[in-house]
């Protein structure tokens, strides 16, 4: 059992490298003194920092106890994660959960808790929770408040020092380096776990006539608002928006089917045009996008062929979506087919 617990923080761990672009090992020993300094700064016995993994909550460090696996869907963290805002709990009875009620009968013997949201610095999304309990009632007065929000901003910035090297500094949106890593990594996972895999490449329309006509600073400002729309509107945490060169930017959708993804892109498209940044070059018309997409939809696809390959596909579709007249989405597998309409 022993060795099954070890293997499984290992795998959580390499998670969270996968998704965050973070190695935990590399920040462990700082992790765990913050933890340490912010238990005792709040009068408690215990401390632990939760990231998301997708769609689960993996505790990372903690002091004061050793957490296993991923946190329980009814946990009280996870209302932080759905608002964005810290919760404080006087006693866990109050809450009627099964996670709660294994928190106040399990060996820890827990009665209160503080959990406050870590963000990223470029989205400003949750990325985990830190939370600190007790075996006591506690209020968590105004001072110890501070002291938590103090130890959040240390953490995300012992955090943000990591992924400063994944990020383009343009865009805030991953960099390029980081996506073929990345794109590798969720290739060898669904093919691990026979589960669909979407990629995409989204190229931003004339935007060389834009930079002529309205100089590269304001190109530069076109760019980051697109990179920041995109990337807002991905809504799961493996999702991952890069800025892929120049004026292109690569997506990938793990677990997303090839209707799924297109509809994605073609939200995101409507997006672009809906910020109505007028194009200088075009008579005043609005900036748009062209998106190209692959998905692999079978675990025989994922065999067959390779990540590179369903790149270039997508690369391939976003050509034919630009040939067909631009701001528009066009899917790999559409050969012959007509392009997605990009009526407004």
């Amino acid at each position: 059992m022993a060795e099954f617990i070890e293997s499984l923080r290992e795998h959580l761990r390499r998670e969270v490298s996968d998704i965050h672009g973070i190695n935990i090992d590399e920040v462990d020993h700082t992790l765990q003194r913050v933890l340490a300094l912010v238990a005792g700064g709040a009068a408690s016995r215990f401390a632990w920092l939760s990231m998301l993994v997708s769609d689960h909550l993996v505790p990372v460090a903690a002091v004061g106890l050793d957490p296993t696996g991923v946190t329980a869907a009814d946990a009280p963290e996870w209302e932080v994660v759905r608002t964005g805002k810290p919760i404080r709990v006087h006693h866990l009875s109050e809450l009627d959960t099964e996670a709660a009620r294994s928190m106040v009968q399990g060996p820890h013997r827990m009665c209160s808790l503080a959990a406050y949201p870590v963000f990223t610095v470029f989205q400003q999304s949750t990325i985990g929770v830190l939370v600190v309990a007790h075996d006591r009632p506690r209020t968590y007065p105004r001072m110890q408040q501070r002291v938590i929000h103090d130890g959040v901003r240390v953490i995300e910035d012992v955090l943000s020092l990591r992924t400063e090297s994944i990020r383009d500094p343009l865009t805030g949106c991953y960099n390029r380096r980081h996506f073929d890593r990345q794109m590798q990594n969720e290739w060898r996972r669904a093919n691990r776990d026979h589960l669909p895999l979407s990629c995409a490449i989204i190229d931003v329309d004339h935007f060389k006539r834009f930079n002529d006509t309205a100089g590269h600073a304001e190109g530069d400002q076109v760019l980051r608002q697109i990179g920041q729309a995109l990337a807002s509107r991905t809504r799961r945490a493996g999702d991952l928006v890069c800025r892929y060169g120049g004026e292109e930017f690569g997506v990938i959708l793990p677990n997303t089917p090839g209707d799924a993804a297109v509809a994605l892109m073609d939200e995101l498209r409507r997006a672009v045009q809906d910020m109505e940044i007028e194009h200088p070059a075009l008579e005043g018309a609005p900036v748009s996008i062209s998106v190209g997409v692959a998905t692999a939809t079978s675990f025989e696809e994922v065999l067959r062929n390779d990540a590179e390959y369903y790149m270039e596909q997508a690369d391939q579709a976003l050509y034919r979506a630009k040939d067909g007249g631009r701001n528009r989405v066009f899917a790999a597998w559409e050969q012959g087919a007509e392009e997605q309409s990009a009526s407004a």
